[in-house]
């Protein structure tokens, strides 16, 4: 092996999260704009850097905790919409500070209190952020859909110290009504906006606005999805069109991937189960119990162990059922588009069917979800 094949082969190596692609936001604006610059900077090696070397901090860096499976959209690309109802339900606030007061003393950096539903189901949701940051945890974020912000909420949620939020806005107009029914596109934007207002009135940083879409339905004019919002959102977005925990035909895995997730982050859910990681939405591996283990127990215990031990090996593919549905784990084709007279490279998943094609939103019918397949490692 040459110099330059090298180079090529550690570049490759130390490239994060390739189907996201951001179309604005200075990334050195915006990660100045997150504050706790050293702490942050500390993490951001922890989370990137320690996977590649198969390093596992004492505690997860960061924490993904499900405040609500439940959501009331049926998007076409989300297995939350098949996901059997017995699996959906709310985090008791009980569950949610035993978590947090773990997590702090575990000094993990982060959590984001949202997974596969929508977080603003909760009714505790704006005393899970004010819990968090008064609790000391640096940094506190979640993803929504929006469709539930109202104008009060919106004003409560920067008032309680939330640090970042992102807005899944897949498309404009009549794309995005098809795919993020019963919201609408205008009134998305309004509320939005008025978040962004409220906090700037009161000459706050945060929370940092995110919004993003998926490639499909933004490709044929993605100039108009970023005027839509770019005066409006700190960054926004596009990823490649996903599937997750979706059977789906042609997916061309990477059996040399070395997932960052056992050596970074958890992920549990609403009931307090530990997931294998937050691509496992249909609970194919847990790692244990949190209203019953420590999260420390249970993040040096012989699940995660085991975890990691099979991405040293390469024997994930094998023996974990949540792997194979995984989009991170499949190799590219690389796509372009142009935006404001820039060609962007971007990417698309391999065997990954387009949610959007000509403008129409394409019937999901070919995929199905995988609820009642078993786990090579088992479910328990």
């Amino acid at each position: 092996m040459n110099i330059f094949e090298w180079l090529k082969t550690v570049k490759k190596h130390f490239i994060f999260e390739p189907g996201y692609f951001r179309l604005s936001g200075n990334p050195l604006v915006y990660f100045l704009r997150q504050g706790n610059i050293v702490a942050h900077f500390i993490d951001r090696v922890k989370f990137r850097v320690f996977p590649k070397f198969c390093i596992t901090p004492r505690f997860p860096t960061h924490i993904d905790i499900e405040s609500a499976s439940n959501c009331q959209m049926k998007c076409p690309m989300c297995y939350t919409t098949y996901l059997e109802p017995g699996k959906k339900g709310i985090m008791k606030f009980d569950l949610y500070k035993r978590i947090i007061d773990q997590a702090i003393e575990g000094k993990s950096y982060s959590v984001k209190i949202s997974w596969r539903g929508e977080p603003l189901l909760n009714n505790r949701i704006l005393d899970m952020v004010k819990y968090a940051k008064e609790s000391g945890v640096k940094e506190v974020a979640m993803l929504s859909n929006g469709e539930l912000l109202t104008s009060e909420l919106a004003e409560q949620l920067v008032d309680a110290g939330l640090d970042w939020i992102s807005f899944s806005a897949d498309g404009l107009g009549e794309v995005y009504e098809k795919i993020r029914a019963p919201a609408k596109f205008h009134e998305t934007v309004d509320k939005v906006a008025h978040m962004k207002n409220y906090r700037d009135k009161r000459g706050l940083k945060k929370p940092l606005i995110r919004v993003q879409s998926i490639l499909s339905a933004i490709k044929n004019d993605p100039d108009a999805f970023l005027e839509a919002w770019e005066n409006i959102a700190d960054r926004v977005n596009c990823i490649a069109d996903e599937a997750r925990d979706l059977e789906l035909m042609e997916m061309n895995h990477d059996p040399g991937y070395l997932c960052p997730t056992p050596w970074a982050r958890m992920t549990i859910a609403h009931d307090g189960k530990v997931h294998q990681c937050k691509v496992d939405y249909d609970r194919k591996k847990v790692m244990g119990d949190a209203n019953e283990q420590s999260l420390y127990e249970i993040w040096h215990g012989e699940s995660f162990s085991s975890l990691r031990n099979a991405f040293k090996q390469q024997t994930a593919l094998k023996n974990y059922a949540a792997c194979n549905l995984c989009t991170d784990n499949v190799l590219t084709e690389e796509r372009s588009i142009k935006i404001n007279g820039r060609e962007l490279q971007v990417g698309k998943f391999k065997g990954i069917l387009d949610v959007v094609e000509d403008g129409q939103v394409v019937s999901q019918s070919g995929r199905r979800p995988k609820a009642f397949v078993s786990s090579p490692s088992g479910d328990e």
